[in-house]
């Protein structure tokens, strides 16, 4: 998962510059496990107990200790994400003292906890982007998915106050069999609100220990024909006109075998353990959301000496070979993490395979 997303020209060198140096400009922070949503699929909620008996949330001042010790290797960008950041304790004055530190800051939200003060200190100190989940265009898919009662309302009502109050929005989507025949209606909602949209219609296999969430994986998890059905919808919404030209390119570079995946195989080609780190809840640092490993706990060494760690471990990473040859690695979701973990859970990553052989099919139906 890339967490430092719609980068524009400024943000892209110093992140290029970054990963090439091998700096962690860009950091994640996970407050807590904890939310006020109980969505089927989520890989990481727990009770507020049950992270207790794993430990207790970071303090404030172990979050800022961590922090001065970013900005000390060149740490400028933070996510503030959870489970639902705004539940944790400290949120408020966390924010404004990451932000008196000169952090650039990026908060993922469902958005039902933005209320008029919380808002009202964006307003003031303002985020590079408040990232809010969209789960659906109704209450009755909030119920079933998320088991939240008028979420959608909700929902809306903390979009209104960010729209109103002047604060970057995007509106993030995660489709599921539930609620993937919405997508459509996502999408138009996105435009409705004039607000920048991302769908994400893969659902990782990845959980973290002790997730509350136990539902079957096959059970929330779309087919591939319906995810692929869903990128080829999302790509006619973000080119629109130009989308037949743009459709047109791709197949045809498919068709030539342009860019194959090499010999070796698929490493780990992002900005996880180059320039981007991910700390959760417990204060351990991994390259991203979605590696479990390599892993390094900060509470018991100092954040620089955790990072060379991360960077030194994923150099040594093995390739999947399952990927080498492919030619339609341009239109694939898999990526290293995403491998690992199909491979760890189902055996292999033919899921991703039938995804991207589906969406080529479907491209070329849209012509």
């Amino acid at each position: 998962m890339e967490s430092l997303q719609d980068i524009n020209p400024v943000e892209r060198a110093l992140v290029n510059k970054a990963t090439a140096n091998r700096t962690p400009i860009n950091a994640t922070i996970e407050l807590t496990p904890t939310c006020n949503f109980r969505c089927d699929m989520c890989y990481i909620r727990m009770e507020k107990s049950q992270a207790e008996k794993r430990g207790g949330l970071r303090s404030i001042e172990e979050w800022l200790h961590i922090a001065d010790q970013l900005q000390e290797i060149g740490t400028l960008f933070i996510l503030l994400t959870g489970g639902e950041p705004l539940l944790y304790p400290d949120f408020k004055e966390l924010y404004i003292r990451l932000k008196e530190k000169g952090f650039i800051l990026t908060i993922n939200t469902n958005a039902t906890l933005i209320d008029d003060e919380t808002v009202r200190l964006f307003q003031r100190l303002k985020p590079r982007r408040v990232n809010v989940s969209l789960y659906g265009v109704t209450n009755g898919t909030y119920l079933n998915l998320c088991h939240a009662t008028n979420g959608f309302d909700r929902c809306l009502e903390g979009l209104k106050r960010l729209k109103e109050y002047g604060i970057d929005t995007k509106l993030n989507l995660t489709l599921t069999r539930q609620n993937i025949k919405e997508h459509r209606q996502m999408l138009e909602l996105a435009d409705e609100w004039d607000l920048p949209i991302l769908t994400n219609s893969y659902i990782s296999v990845y959980s973290r220990p002790g997730c509350a969430t136990t539902l079957p994986l096959d059970t929330c998890r779309p087919v591939p024909d319906e995810v692929a059905h869903a990128e080829v919808e999302a790509l006619e919404h973000k080119y629109g006109k130009e989308y037949t030209s743009y459709a047109t390119h791709v197949l045809q570079q498919l068709e030539r075998g342009e860019s194959p995946v090499p010999a070796e195989g698929i490493g780990l080609a992002c900005r996880a353990g180059k320039s981007s780190a991910w700390i959760n809840w417990q204060g351990v640092m991994t390259p991203c959301v979605d590696m479990e490993t390599p892993a390094v706990s900060l509470l018991s060494t100092t954040v620089s000496d955790a990072w060379k760690q991360i960077v030194t471990k994923c150099e040594q990473l093995p390739f999947h070979k399952e990927c080498a040859g492919c030619t339609l690695r341009s239109i694939c979701d898999v990526c290293y993490a995403n491998a690992r973990n199909e491979k760890g859970q189902c055996g292999g990553i033919g899921y991703l395979c039938r995804i991207a052989k589906s969406k080529k099919k479907q491209m070329k139906g849209s012509l």
